[in-house]
């Protein structure tokens, strides 16, 4: 009797043991590399990007975020269709699979924040909680860099001296650029490719207030960088498809430009936003 007693015991602790270490714990997933771009006056939306790193033999998923800093998070996922970036919510979350590391970057899959309470500011942090199938709840702290950010302030920061560090820097510069401009009734994806100055090529996605393609009638692209006293230049872009457009233009210097998209809803309705996009 005792030794039946004993072999159930034995069972049950085995399946105990097991049971508890099928989710995988909080401290197999690590967050790291948290940032955004700071946003100009106005602004109602923002990126987030880290990367998350499963070191368990499990796979988990991010099912949701949230922030004080923004009416709602979302999860978002980039993809590139006939030369055009298109986003959309991953409803379902992010997988992360076992052993592996998962990067958000801007023109990847990527945090949204919308709604924004105030816009973010560079050198402030932004606290979001990351909600995980297996890990649970993850408190993040989302460091905001400049407005033109490629990554975070880690990332940017080098210790090489300038001549070893210069061939880094060029091939980086010849990564494309992303934004979203959020307006009160219309938003756009935009891509900037290269994001070096010299010739560029800008791809437009448009958008109605609840993220959905959104066909219009015309688009005017205008890029000005008064710090260079480089004076707007306006161009009429070439539509790719329903919700999308092309412009190729002429970035003369690197800096800090603004682009302004001249955007026809429909006839004697016309909607104007603008954003600053970084060139290097």
């Amino acid at each position: 009797m005792l030794y039946r007693f004993s072999k159930i015991m034995l069972i049950a602790a085995a399946l105990t043991a097991f049971v508890s270490s099928s989710p995988a714990a909080a401290h197999d997933i690590t967050v790291g590399q948290a940032w955004s771009r700071a946003t100009p006056k106005g602004a109602k939306v923002a990126g987030g990007y880290l990367t998350i790193e499963n070191r368990g033999i499990q796979p988990d998923r991010l099912l949701s975020a949230s922030s004080g800093a923004a009416a709602k998070v979302e999860i978002h996922q980039m993809s590139l269709q006939d030369g055009i970036m298109t986003m959309r919510p991953l409803d379902d979350g992010l997988a992360i699979p076992p052993d592996a590391t998962v990067t958000l970057e801007p023109g990847g899959d990527h945090i949204m924040f919308i709604g924004l309470v105030a816009p973010f500011e560079e050198g402030q942090r932004v606290p979001v909680s990351l909600n995980f199938a297996r890990a649970g709840t993850i408190e993040a702290s989302f460091e905001v860099g400049s407005v033109g950010a490629k990554g975070p302030r880690l990332q940017i920061a080098s210790t090489e001296p300038a001549a070893a560090a210069a061939p880094v820097r060029a091939a980086v510069t010849d990564e494309p650029f992303f934004t979203h401009i959020c307006g009160t009734r219309v938003m756009a994806n935009i891509t900037v490719s290269p994001g070096r100055s010299g010739p560029i090529e800008i791809l437009v996605q448009i958008e109605d207030s609840d993220e959905k393609p959104l066909a219009v009638d015309a688009l005017s692209v205008t890029l000005s960088n008064p710090d260079k006293g480089i004076a707007p230049v306006t161009t009429t872009a070439e539509r790719m498809a329903v919700d999308s457009w092309r412009v190729r233009l002429t970035a003369a210097a690197s800096g800090k430009w603004s682009l302004s998209l001249g955007i026809d809803l429909a006839k004697d309705d016309r909607v104007d936003i603008a954003a600053p996009i970084l060139i290097e």
